[in-house]
């Protein structure tokens, strides 16, 4: 459990974090446009939360691990979210899909997570070492150096959670299939490249759905399907770079 741990921050999420924040900007460094800051968005957001979740698992200190661990689940959903920004965008124009709007739609889900963020503090979000739960005094640099322990989830916030984040990720799903549509679907270049898009967000949206059941279940088995499912990330960043810098560069 503990390896796995080390194995996923420090190795999977410092690579996935660098590669997104590579294609993140090279986005933003061709056009500073707000659709190229919104694709920017999907990428160069969850890395900030890998960031942190990196940060956390260094320092080691149990607020702080718990603070990290909602945000760094956060930043990732907020990165899909921007995805259905992308496609509004795209589908009923920058006009008609306005700055305001987007806002608006910010301000909705930041009042959504903050009720996330409260489960999570109080009590919804809890830290697991070797020595036990939430061990306020175990020094893991002076008993196990390879002890970081594990966050266990609630079966509260893990459905809140997941209502908020399949919420996102359907409309996201539904955004794109409209749009592959708009685009001429298989008969066009551009709605072909599109569809690897939209198979990037299901796998990022598959390790979501397993942070969420395996940290709640709580078991060496589904931490270790967790940091396989985890792997995953990396296909479905290239295959939403593919798609989505495709359809950047058409409009």
């Amino acid at each position: 459990m503990v390896s796995t741990a080390i194995l996923q921050t420090f190795l999977i999420n410092g690579s996935i974090m660098m590669m997104f924040l590579f294609w993140g900007y090279k986005i933003i460094a061709r056009k500073r446009t707000r659709i190229s800051l919104t694709l920017a968005g999907v990428f160069i957001i969850p890395a900030i939360g890998l960031f942190i979740n990196i940060l956390y698992r260094g320092f080691d200190n149990l607020q702080f691990n718990i603070i990290g661990n909602i945000l760094t689940i956060s930043l990732t959903i907020i990165g899909i979210l921007q995805l259905f920004f992308f496609n509004q965008i795209l589908f009923k124009s920058q006009k008609a899909f306005t700055l305001s709007k987007q806002f608006q739609y910010i301000g909705l889900f930041l009042v959504l997570l903050l009720g996330l963020f409260l489960i999570g503090i109080f009590g919804g979000v809890q830290w697991q070492y070797d020595s036990g739960l939430n061990d306020i005094g175990y020094s893991t640099r002076l008993q196990d150096p390879l002890d970081v322990g594990v966050p266990v989830w609630s079966l509260a916030f893990c459905i809140y959670g997941l209502v908020i984040s399949q919420s996102i990720a359907i409309a996201v799903i539904f955004s794109g299939f409209r749009l592959f549509k708009q685009m001429g679907g298989k008969s066009s270049k551009y709605s072909r490249k599109f569809i690897y898009s939209i198979i990037g967000i299901l796998l990022m949206d598959l390790i979501v759905i397993g942070n969420f059941i395996f940290n709640t279940l709580n078991n060496p088995t589904g931490r270790t399907i967790l940091l396989i499912v985890s792997i995953t990330i990396i296909p479905a960043g290239f295959l939403l770079y593919a798609g989505l810098k495709e359809e950047k560069q058409k409009i």
